[in-house]
């Protein structure tokens, strides 16, 4: 097993490499997890859940985030809530699904000699997925926290969940991430001691923050039905209208949150079960034991995905603020075209309508103010005017020979 949490994605590639066709049997004692891997990832149902249904998600999850990133960054969403939490969650959310499918493409898609390439993909890219995946699980156990610290103490919160404290936050994680990937390059050639360095990192990176977010997770929602439940819903009522909306965008907030941890909950447990499988016995032998590791690695691997891919949905169905502002700007991207071409259609019927003004008005004016304003002229009739200047210069010229020549006698 080449990691612990995204490396999940990691350890069917590396079986295969391991796996000695010569030593396969037939007695189900002696099948291992890497026997019964290789023939998974050759066959149909390998390709269709690595090779296809996981790009896929992956693909849409992409594109969900960004337009995440793209909405959050509008003035109207910039000064919700965990704003700059929810765009770190989302940058960490597209780095570690798409690097953790890279292995995936080279061996499904790449050319057929490719072991060298995995093998450093292995190495030197996942290590960063790994890290981003540290990142989005301690970034949502902050935002769960400071959700915490705003349902309890509001008036605290004004200064400890600031957008000051967020950045800060943000930071002190991206740089803890990094410090966690560092002894992935500096041990990768001891095997021992990348040993104990998979196992800190599988406690830093999966076991605290996943118990950090049941914790937290079993804390709000019990706040949540005392504070704003069903019980306090009809005290919206007492308040004004502006109060009452507070409250209530308060409460879907807290929920979103509540539903983010707890997908992050659910993804993560299988996960963390196969990493503490996989750091007790990295290939098991026997077919009851091989076949359980093979199921885990599926649906850790299928729900790694979804946790990455699933917040913007869960964004659109559960705040109102980002559902309007991503329809705001979907009719801006789908309209802008139809919206410049009837504004180009308005200034050329007022442009039509003011020609016969100007041409009125021009032929009202009087032969010198038409001389001296037809050199500026830009218009349609500019021609006409400029006929109008060569008739009439000739008769100055020729009265200023003609002065010139009284002078001169």
């Amino acid at each position: 097993m080449y990691n612990d949490t995204e490396l999940t994605s990691s350890i069917p590639l590396e079986l295969v490499s391991t796996t000695d066709p010569t030593t396969a049997t037939s007695d189900n004692t002696t099948i291992c997890a890497d026997q019964i891997m290789s023939d998974v990832l050759e066959g149909l149902s390998g390709k269709l859940l690595w090779g296809i249904i996981q790009l896929i998600l992956m693909f849409f999850g992409n594109i969900g985030n960004i337009l995440t990133l793209i909405v959050l960054n509008r003035r109207l969403m910039r000064k919700g809530g965990v704003n700059n939490l929810l765009q770190g969650l989302a940058i960490s959310d597209i780095v570690a699904p798409t690097l953790a499918c890279i292995p995936h493409i080279i061996y499904y898609y790449g050319p057929k000699t490719n072991h060298k390439l995995i093998n450093f993909v292995n190495s030197f890219v996942l290590p960063v997925a790994t890290g981003a995946t540290f990142s989005s699980n301690w970034i949502v156990v902050t935002i769960t926290c400071f959700r915490l610290m705003i349902v309890v103490k509001p008036l605290y919160s004004q200064v400890y969940c600031s957008s000051r404290n967020e950045r800060k936050a943000l930071t002190i994680i991206f740089l803890f991430s990094i410090l966690s990937i560092v002894p992935y390059y500096y041990y990768r050639l001891n095997s021992d001691a990348l040993t104990i360095v998979k196992v800190i990192s599988a406690i830093l990176s999966l076991l605290c923050p996943w118990v950090i977010c049941v914790v937290l997770w079993i804390l709000l929602i019990r706040i949540v039905n005392r504070e704003i439940g069903t019980k306090k819903s009809q005290e919206f009522i007492l308040h004004s209208e502006i109060i009452a909306q507070r409250l209530k965008s308060k409460s879907r907030i807290t929920k979103m949150v509540l539903i983010i941890c707890f997908f992050n909950i659910i993804c993560q447990l299988p996960v963390l079960i196969l990493t503490i499988f996989g750091l007790i016995d990295s290939c098991p032998c026997g077919y009851i034991r091989a076949l359980v590791f093979v199921c885990l690695l599926f649906i850790s691997n299928l729900l790694l995905i979804v946790n990455h891919s699933i917040n913007f949905f869960i964004y659109s169905l559960t705040n109102c603020k980002f559902r309007y502002t991503l329809q705001i700007m979907c009719r801006h991207c789908c309209f802008f075209h139809d919206h410049i071409h009837s504004r180009i259609m308005t200034q050329r019927q007022i442009m039509t309508n003011d020609d016969p003004r100007k041409i009125s008005g021009q032929r009202t004016l009087t032969p010198k103010y038409e001389c001296n304003t037809c050199s500026n002229s830009k218009s349609r009739e500019s021609p006409r005017l400029m006929l109008a200047m060569r008739t009439i210069n000739p008769s100055r010229f020729n009265m200023k020979n003609t002065q010139s020549g009284r002078i001169a006698l």
